[in-house]
């Protein structure tokens, strides 16, 4: 199940294309990755992921998304994105997928790193 899991981030390669960036928090067989802003210092996403497995054999990633921010940034978001921040990504997995998700969330938290 960890392989399954880990399957996801290596098929993306975002811990590859964004070093400075995203970890694997427990190395290859961890359950979550941390997306972190160098220009945003405290700010880090994280996505926890388990795979369930149905009586067919199916495979079912759940992903989800927590936040850490400083107490200062959650005063100031007026319009509360940090906290539906968790809601407003399942959206995009179903949107988008995944991999697209995953990438989007990453470049638009790093943005003003690789621009």
């Amino acid at each position: 199940i960890e392989a399954l899991s880990l399957s996801v981030l290596q098929r993306s390669g975002d811990d590859e294309k964004y070093p400075d960036a995203v970890r694997l928090s427990e190395g290859p067989s961890s359950p979550s990755m941390v997306i972190h802003s160098a220009g945003q210092p405290g700010f880090e996403l994280i996505i926890v992921w388990r795979i369930q497995i149905d009586e067919d054999g199916k495979v079912f990633p759940k992903l989800d998304l927590l936040t850490k921010v400083p107490q200062r940034a959650l005063e100031l978001d007026k319009n509360r994105a940090i906290e539906t921040a968790p809601l407003s990504f399942r959206t995009l997995l179903g949107v988008l997928g995944i991999e697209a998700a995953l990438e989007s969330l990453i470049k638009s938290l790093c943005a003003e790193q690789n621009g």
